[in-house]
């Protein structure tokens, strides 16, 4: 297996190369810290597998992982210290072979590695992307500005709807997640990924 990792933090990044280069199934390893290079030094060094960190300062994993995918036939595998269900389902939907957490031990990575190299097999542990429920683009909106501390009054009539469409999408959004209150569906949305803390 020829490895490239892509993160930007040097310390877990030269951690990681020092381990799996010892391992006899992987014939190549090139850790790469400056995710602006991704592109280019996938061209030159094609890999067969492609470990990625998401979140590497101004640069997005998964889109950067996007557009690899759209261009190079390899085994794209997230590698993130951020194990978070909106994350993996983006990440399978742009056509990733898997999703660990960084905490995984060297030997069940490169173990797992293997599967999906020579077994072409996806691996998203403790996350099924059929039969999930997903809440809608526009109940994520309603959410994130609520988390923002807009009132329902205000979320209504930024987004050009009715109080009543707001109450109704948070009835929607209170079933999927399973929460019973507004504040709680904020809660349990953060803790899954689907929005983000805004700090002001």
């Amino acid at each position: 297996m020829r490895i490239l990792l892509i993160d930007d933090h040097h310390l877990i990044g030269r951690s990681l190369e020092i381990s799996l280069k010892s391992y006899s199934e992987i014939s190549d390893f090139f850790y790469l810290s400056d995710p602006k290079k991704a592109l280019e030094v996938v061209d030159s060094y094609m890999p067969s597998i492609i470990l990625m960190d998401i979140h590497m300062g101004e640069h997005n994993g998964l889109e950067i992982g996007s557009q690899i995918l759209q261009k190079y036939p390899v085994k794209l595998v997230f590698l993130s210290g951020f194990s978070l269900i909106e994350y993996k389902e983006r990440a399978f939907k742009i056509g990733a072979h898997g999703f660990f957490d960084k905490h995984i031990e060297a030997d069940d990575l490169v173990d797992n590695l293997k599967i999906i190299q020579f077994e072409n097999k996806k691996i998203f542990p403790e996350f099924k992307a059929k039969g999930r429920i997903l809440l809608t683009d526009r109940e994520k909106e309603i959410l994130q500005l609520i988390s923002q501390g807009v009132k329902q009054t205000a979320v209504a009539s930024e987004l050009g709807i009715s109080e009543r469409t707001v109450r109704n999408h948070m009835y929607s959004v209170s079933e999927k997640l399973q929460t019973n209150t507004v504040v709680e569906s904020v809660i349990k949305a953060i803790e899954l990924g689907i929005i983000n803390v805004r700090l002001q």
